[in-house]
């Protein structure tokens, strides 16, 4: 399944690694610090393609590690470093492999179990009990301590866990600026929210007046896959839909008897199946669904080609702003979708992030917590970061990106979004002080803000994204539909892989989408779904259903 899926080490590389480890037990005898007696720690880390770092500043020498090596008298190194995930898996496994594993690493969880079975990293249950900072401690509290939990092994915290903050539901962005040529009003009771009838008039009313004015419109694309595995990977995914309709396929629930189900073989994901067949019929659902891919639908946003995408809170900020930077006109709204009953329902994202891990031996593994303590908890919340670090103040203000960090990784208490955005919009509407809010980064959105209010017209696209994300996209919907009790969070129990699933999950995958797809475009009859539930069963889904069944029994 394609969100379950992670990059397992293979049991050949770990014995590998076993035997490497083994044979350089003493490795850690070794200089392990610098002529002026500084500790070096070496990293792997996972880059980005366009850090932003400021001229002459790089992963290993930048406003992050400078304060790090001054704080803690360290010597940051990085034994290796890759652009993106898959890269980035690759290199952790050939490090593990090679026996040559650097002192700390960012690692999923899957990962970090295979490195815990064969003992090559530290304990670190007192490290956390001692020396993680309470706001630290507090941020994984506030999702019940779940990271913490997924962290741990036989009652051991083997790893420091990120936490994974995006907050559903998964939204619908709307082209405003056709819907107000068209007089069309959404959302007249002011919740945040539009009923799945309103979608559909909406996206007709685009198919057949053309706002856009070209000969390619499309009132609604949808990613060939149809579903997403998280709320934050939801772009261009019928998601929203589907959970309107009570359906999650992708994700593990609790059946009506308390029995783990996978939402893809439900009865509500028929029924989702079956509105979107009605919807291609009808030509409000891209005539060439199937065939797009997930740049297509990019390319035809920024195109004006249509005018309903679907995605998280911050789609904005990395997909819609290429439509703003085409056409100054351009203007999106977000909405949830509520169900029949008027409630908008969600499986809650899963909470935990990677992991932060210490390799086995190594001699001060507090360090790794007292450096997270630092980045995420002191340097964030000291109200006097600008005079005591004005570099990391400075990279903040112009977005320098968080993989210049020692980790890359994010921990945040589970409302701390919802929290800075409804600071700063009552800043805005002078109901607040600056020097009230909550989290003091909260000022740097102030400022962004105030400076794309005084010229909307004017401003460049990144700005008017921002504004879109958080105001139109959090304020007016995550915050709205929580302050409103419109929102239900299903809590999934189970997130992780199985060892069937890693073996068939590829193949369970390909059985879905094809299904699916078909079934949207009437290739395969709706009266096949039972079929496809027998099929999907007997390729791997009964046995990881029984599987993932036994990993929550045991919590």
């Amino acid at each position: 399944m394609a969100n379950f899926k992670t990059k397992m080490i293979s049991g050949m590389m770990l014995g590998a690694a076993v035997l490497a480890l083994a044979a350089c037990g003493k490795s850690d005898e070794k200089a392990t610090t610098t002529k002026d007696g500084r500790t070096i720690i070496t990293l792997g880390r996972q880059t980005a393609a366009d850090p932003k770092l400021p001229k002459g500043d790089t992963y290993e020498n930048n406003a992050y590690t400078r304060a790090v090596d001054k704080k803690f008298h360290v010597k940051l190194k990085d034994k290796f470093q890759a652009a993106d995930g898959a890269g980035y898996s690759r290199q952790v496994s050939l490090a593990i492999a090679s026996g040559d594993m650097p002192d700390m690493m960012v690692v999923s969880r899957d990962e970090m179990k295979e490195l815990y079975e064969n003992d090559l990293i530290e304990d670190l249950t007192s490290v956390y009990n001692k020396d993680a900072s309470s706001h630290i401690k507090s941020a994984y509290e506030s999702y019940k301590n779940r990271p913490i939990q997924d962290g741990t092994f036989d009652k051991k915290i083997m790893g420091l866990p990120a936490t994974a903050g995006d907050l559903g539901p998964s939204l619908f962005w709307v082209r405003d600026d056709w819907a107000q040529k068209l007089g069309i009003k959404l959302d007249q009771d002011g919740n945040g929210a539009i009923t799945i009838n309103e979608l559909h008039d909406l996206a007709k009313a685009f198919a057949d007046k053309n706002p856009g004015g070209t000969a390619k419109n499309t009132a609604l694309a949808i990613a060939p896959s149809i579903i997403s595995g998280s709320y934050g990977s939801s772009g261009y995914s019928a998601m929203g839909i589907g959970d309107a309709l009570g359906s999650h396929p992708g994700f593990w629930i609790k059946g009506s008897d308390g029995k783990i189900v996978n939402g893809t073989v439900t009865k509500e994901t028929k029924d989702t199946l079956s509105l979107l067949n009605s919807w291609y019929k009808e030509g409000i659902l891209d005539k060439q669904f199937g065939t797009r891919t997930w740049d297509d639908i990019s390319a035809m946003m920024v195109n004006g080609e249509t005018g309903i995408v679907s995605g998280p809170w911050h789609i904005p900020d990395w997909q819609l702003f290429q439509a703003k930077e085409k056409n100054k006109e351009v203007s999106f709204k977000g909405y949830a979708l509520e169900n029949a009953q008027g409630k908008v329902e969600t499986v809650q994202n899963n909470p935990t992030g990677n992991f932060v891990v210490v390799r086995k031996g190594f001699k001060k593994p507090e360090l790794a917590m007292k450096i997270i303590n630092f980045l995420y908890d002191e340097t964030r919340n000291d109200a006097q970061t600008i005079k005591d670090y004005p570099e990391i103040a400075k990279y903040r203000e112009t977005a320098v990106d968080g993989s210049t960090r020692p980790f890359n990784i994010e921990i945040n208490p589970s409302t701390e979004l919802l929290d800075t955005v409804s600071d700063a919009k009552a800043v805005l509407d002078g109901q607040k002080s600056e020097n009230d809010v909550k989290y003091p980064d909260t000022r740097i959105l102030i400022k962004t803000l105030r400076g794309y209010l005084a010229n909307p017209a004017a401003a460049k696209a990144p700005d008017w994204a921002t504004y879109t994300s958080r105001i139109y996209g959090v304020n007016d919907v995550l915050v709205k539909v929580r302050n409103e009790g419109l929102l239900t969070e299903i809590e999934s129990p189970y997130f992780g892989t199985t060892k069937t699933l890693e073996e068939k999950g590829a193949d369970m995958d390909k059985l879905r989408e094809e299904t699916f797809m078909k079934m949207v475009t009437g290739a395969k009859p709706l009266s096949d779904f039972d079929k496809f539930v027998t099929q999907w069963n007997k390729q791997g889904g009964t046995a990881v259903t029984q599987e993932v069944q036994k990993e929550v029994d045991k919590k």
